[in-house]
């Protein structure tokens, strides 16, 4: 009788044993897809923080060219007839002097006292840059002159 009693308590044993072979593949693949999964999390985080800085930046850069481009009044127009305009040459020559600075191509249109630039640019995708590795990133901006002191605007 003691001999089966020994035989008993030996076969759990060993599919317990079996058991927990079995259990560690599944724990290191699921290990394995959560390390995927924190990879492709921390990739989007890095990649979208840098493309809101660079589009931040692209949209700064914008509103400093159409500032530059309504600074080209044309003063003779306004001793004239009391209405701003811009001079159209020099407000393009202005925003675009703006935009090669940073070694971008800006487009610039005017019309009236207003102008408006757009600009664009490829930025490269670090982290997860399946693909082409890059994003065409756009920006535009405008500005009004305004000639003296303008209250409540």
């Amino acid at each position: 009788m003691g001999h089966r009693m020994s035989d008993l308590a030996r076969v759990p044993r060993r599919g317990l044993t079996r058991d927990l072979r079995a259990e560690t593949g599944v724990v290191s693949l699921f290990v394995a897809v959560l390390f995927v999964a924190f990879l492709l999390i921390a990739g989007v985080v890095i990649d979208s923080a840098e493309l809101r800085g660079q589009r931040r930046a692209l949209s700064d850069l914008a509103r400093q060219a159409a500032r530059a481009a309504v600074q080209e009044v044309d003063v003779d127009f306004y001793r004239l007839t009391g209405t701003v305009r811009l001079d159209g040459d020099a407000a393009v020559a202005a925003a675009r002097a703006v935009a090669d600075r940073s070694g971008l191509e800006a487009d610039v249109a005017v019309q009236g006292d207003r102008a408006s630039v757009s600009v664009g640019r490829h930025v490269a995708v670090r982290v997860l840059g399946l693909g082409s590795g890059s994003v065409r990133l756009h920006a535009s901006a405008g500005a009004r002159a305004t000639w003296g002191v303008s209250a409540g605007r």
